[in-house]
């Protein structure tokens, strides 16, 4: 999701819902939610940035990335588990917590809150339902292209690490490297001294 959306919904909240709210800090590593433990809090990060994990004890896979705006946990928190999911920090974050009844309440109350988290929730359902339809055909070298310009800063550069991109992608160091002197060789990314950058 591009930042200047995600970063909307602390806008939109009004802020006695978010007085209201339990803040919490976790540490790079910490787990928010792991995978089979019972979660019932809509969470919207406040700082700092954590990742969505298909939590397989033998290949766990990154599904997605939230920073500063984004928000999980709406569906645990009207009932609905999802057990294979874990949420993982990845650098100092601060989160405020609702509980469930505080997020039906400002779900009612709050008309332009509950419909972006609708947008949203409708934008990730068609992202995932895309992947799915399109895997058979989509290059290696694409899929790498979009995962970082969904992950850059305001200057352009990839936030995180080769590592943290070969996990996203699901593929090993050496693939991604293949695949970056690919999309630099295409003039598609700046590839210098350890970072990536757009080509622009």
């Amino acid at each position: 999701m591009k930042k200047h959306l995600a970063e909307t919904l602390l806008a939109t909240i009004p802020q006695r819902y978010l007085d209201m709210a339990k803040i919490v800090s976790y540490k790079p590593g910490e787990y928010l939610k792991r995978t089979g433990d019972s979660f019932f809090n809509f969470c919207i990060l406040a700082e700092g940035t954590v990742k969505l994990l298909h939590d397989n004890a033998e290949s766990p896979l990154i599904l997605d990335l939230y920073h500063k705006g984004d928000f999980f946990g709406e569906m645990e928190a009207i009932g609905m588990q999802t057990d294979d999911r874990s949420i993982v920090a990845l650098t100092d974050c601060k989160v405020y917590q609702f509980t469930g009844a505080q997020f039906l309440e400002m779900w009612n109350e709050c008309s332009d809150v509950s419909r972006y988290i609708l947008y949203v929730h409708c934008e990730r359902l068609i992202r995932e339902g895309n992947d799915k339809i399109h895997a058979e055909t989509l290059f290696l070298r694409e899929k790498v292209f979009r995962l970082i310009q969904e992950n850059l800063n305001d200057s352009n550069y990839f936030m995180y690490t080769k590592d943290v991109l070969a996990e996203m992608a699901g593929i090993s160091i050496r693939s991604l490297n293949r695949v970056l002197a690919e999309l630099n060789d295409m003039k598609m990314i700046r590839l210098s001294s350890g970072t990536i950058r757009l080509w622009v």
